[in-house]
């Protein structure tokens, strides 16, 4: 039987204190920059459609010089596959326990 491993952001909700300092510290991007991502996919998937890859995401990434390898990898680690994955699997717990910066 395969190991299932949680998803980090999964675990999001039950952290405080030090626990959730770490996974703050542990992430790709500072949390404020994480919060824009969220934010600014969200935009631009108002007025379009997911075209089931990163596209905005990458856009965001290339317009703050952020590092792609890290950020999509954290994304897809946790269900952010696309654009749209990142507002259904991501933002929803994100902005339950950070909130929008």
């Amino acid at each position: 039987m395969p190991i299932v491993r949680k998803r980090e952001i999964e675990n999001l909700e039950q952290l405080s204190g030090e626990e959730l300092q770490a996974f703050l510290d542990s992430l790709p991007a500072r949390q404020a920059t994480i919060s824009e991502l969220i934010d600014y996919v969200e935009d631009e998937l108002y007025e379009s459609e997911c075209n089931h890859s990163l596209q905005y995401s990458m856009r965001f990434m290339m317009e703050k010089r952020l590092d792609f390898g890290k950020i999509t990898s954290w994304l897809n680690n946790n269900g952010g596959y696309c654009d749209c994955k990142v507002l259904e699997q991501i933002a929803p717990i994100w902005r339950n326990k950070i909130g929008d910066d």
